[in-house]
């Protein structure tokens, strides 16, 4: 939910004037104004509600879904700036050990199905990339995983690096390289093949550091978003 600054620097004179003097209805909510209670205002007055936004990112073991498994995945809530996240464990490596049988391995069954559920709570993720990659393969490890992933219209999103592609003209599109050249700061950085081989093995060392670079991402992809999607309009491209 948005904060009170937020709140009162979006709305007209008119509508201040009849959040102030409305009182909640509901049982122990009297003393409340469509200010302090401004979801109550907005659901008892069928108010459209503002869009739950969420910037994600996930860091897998390959770019193909079939050769390889997700390590981490991280969704930084826009406005409250909350970071939901899950990190694969060697607990996860020796549930879902794989046998001779086993047509694809599943140690990431557990974290695909926590981004899953907590997607459910967004209405829309932005991602770079995210259209041509993350969401290809969160969907493709969700049906290997035999876990049910968001069908289509039930989650919308935007995606940085086509606004960069379609309205800018940068030397690459990628996070790194917008973060650094239009906000001249980064915190991204690469792992090593060594750390994502100590994430298939369940070393904490590794996933640590995986599940930071997660966050780092999340975090200029939030800034970049916030400096460039004055160049596009928001529509409703689902996942």
């Amino acid at each position: 939910m948005p904060t009170r600054k937020q709140i009162l620097s979006q709305l007209s004179a008119p509508e201040l004037r009849k959040r102030l003097a409305w009182k909640c209805p509901l049982k122990g909510h009297s003393k409340h104004d469509g200010i302090s209670h401004y979801s109550c205002y907005n659901k008892l007055n069928k108010i459209p509600t503002e869009e739950r936004i969420g910037f994600m990112d996930l860091e897998t073991e390959d770019l193909k879904s079939d050769f390889g498994i997700l390590f981490c995945w991280k969704i930084l809530e826009n406005g409250t700036n909350k970071m939901y996240g899950d990190v694969l464990t060697l607990d996860d490596i020796k549930k879902g050990k794989s046998t001779k049988r086993d047509i694809q391995p599943k140690e990431d069954r557990r974290i695909v199905q926590s981004l899953v559920d907590t997607l459910e709570n967004f209405d829309r993720v932005i991602l770079h990339y995210g259209a041509r990659f993350d969401l290809p393969f969160a969907r493709s490890r969700a049906l290997i995983c035999d876990v049910e992933f968001p069908s289509y219209g039930n989650l919308y999103q935007g995606d940085t690096w086509q606004i960069l592609k379609n309205k800018f003209k940068l030397s690459r599109n990628s996070l790194q390289n917008a973060t650094l050249k239009l906000l001249g700061i980064t915190r991204k950085d690469h792992l090593s093949l060594s750390v994502k081989h100590g994430c298939l093995r369940g070393e904490k060392w590794a996933l640590d550091i995986t599940e930071k670079h997660c966050e780092n991402d999340v975090l200029d992809l939030r800034d970049l978003y916030n400096k460039i999607s004055f160049a596009v309009k928001i529509n409703k491209s689902s996942i």
